[in-house]
């Protein structure tokens, strides 16, 4: 048996990226080969350099998504499941479903639903559809009017568990990528400016990451002289409280790493209470509601007096080793109903695939760059470039890369 997994670029950081990883993981130990499609160009040395840091790829093959549309590509087929793991790429099930008409194709819901397109082409090319809660699901069946959806957690394989932090800690950690209109973390400043207005000049807050935004946290830092009070990418404390403000997450991985490793966590529900859903059984994540920025920073006055006990971190490990539990078990009972169905099946002209490609690439940009995007890509993978031009020069060059 063989199966594929497909997606944007497996060889960033991020969530998305984690959830693949862990899903080859899993394949791995139940098929014969898996193939990983990644929508950026990759290089040898990145696919080195992936297995050495994750053994469980050892038998996957990496390829390009531009590769599917080569004439009679080796890459089409055959598939007995196959795995888009962002939007933008379902179109490609079209492609796919004609070469391996009873595969399982899967499209991956990872992309809040605030903020995804209201037209999501090629859905019903697709076996079903995962999401991650059932509120989701609910949403996404009337908002799309598609029918074939199941609920499962990405997968949390790779949760390492660390001893219980107990100690009483005035520090407070953000990691995340720095994209504003989800994450944040400009919330999590304000707090710390409240308490800074309140003369608690005593806490701290840690702020990991990278992204375009980091500009405007260090300027409202500055301009509110927080300085002392705020750090981004410094070398974390031993004892903190993990806080985070995102507007939206389809499970929140940073929230289970953190609480897996012993640090209690203080979150906000999530503008969909997606957030909650997932986490409400933990209880050594605590909660924010948002309405009252002074009420949100006496919750961190408080929680920073609270000493997680062991009772509470064993419950914790409990919670969360129950969602991680029996992943390709759950994955084969929640998929079987969808196995084998019939498709209407008509064979694509040369037009057809290159309506598909182009439906793809007004989202994501040339499946085959040119040389300015390429030195591009290579470019942002090195962190002194990043350094000696700032990240608002890569993001002026890549609305201008073609």
């Amino acid at each position: 048996m063989r199966a594929a997994v497909i997606g944007y670029n497996i060889f960033a950081v991020g969530g998305t990226t984690q959830s693949n990883l862990n899903l080859l993981t899993t394949l791995n130990q139940h098929y014969a080969s898996t193939v990983y499609f990644n929508y950026l160009p990759f290089n040898a040395t990145d696919v080195h350099q992936l297995k050495r840091r994750h053994h469980g790829l050892a038998k996957t093959q990496f390829a390009l998504i531009k590769d599917l549309f080569e004439n009679q590509s080796q890459w089409l087929e055959p598939y007995d499941v196959i795995l888009i793991t962002r939007e933008d790429l379902f179109p490609l099930s079209a492609l796919l479903r004609n070469a391996n008409p009873q595969a399982l194709i899967v499209g991956e819901v990872h992309t809040p639903l605030a903020l995804l397109d209201d037209d999501l082409p090629r859905l019903n090319d697709l076996s079903c559809v995962r999401v991650a809660t059932t509120s989701i699901k609910d949403e996404f069946e009337e908002r799309y009017n598609f029918k074939r959806i199941y609920v499962q957690t990405v997968g949390l394989d790779h949760l390492k568990w660390g001893r219980i932090d107990d100690q009483l800690s005035k520090n407070f950690v953000v990691q995340s990528r720095f994209f504003e209109k989800q994450k944040d973390i400009m919330y999590s400043l304000r707090l710390i400016n409240d308490l800074k207005q309140h003369g608690k000049t005593d806490f701290h807050l840690y702020i990991q990451g990278t992204g375009a935004d980091e500009f405007d946290y260090r300027s409202y830092i500055d301009g509110n002289h927080l300085r002392s009070m705020v750090s981004i990418n410094r070398p974390l404390p031993r004892h903190y409280t993990y806080l985070s403000t995102s507007k939206f997450e389809t499970l929140g991985y940073s929230i289970a790493e953190t609480v897996a490793q012993g640090h209690q966590v203080l979150a906000y529900l999530g503008d969909d209470d997606v957030v909650y859903e997932n986490f409400k059984d933990v209880p050594m994540v605590h909660w924010i509601e948002k309405h009252s920025l002074a009420e949100d920073a006496d919750k961190m006055i408080a929680i920073s007096q609270h000493a997680v006990t062991t009772d509470e971190f064993e419950q914790s490990q409990a919670a969360l080793k129950a969602m991680a539990a029996d992943y390709y078990s759950k994955f084969v009972d929640r998929t079987q109903q969808f196995e084998n169905l019939e498709f209407n099946l008509q064979s694509l002209t040369d037009k057809n695939k290159l309506q598909i490609q182009q439906t793809i690439e007004n989202k994501l940009g040339p499946l085959n760059p040119g040389l300015t995007r390429r030195i591009y890509y290579r470019m942002i993978k090195a962190p002194i470039f990043k350094k000696i031009f700032g990240l608002r020069f890569f993001q002026r060059v890549k609305k201008k890369v073609k």
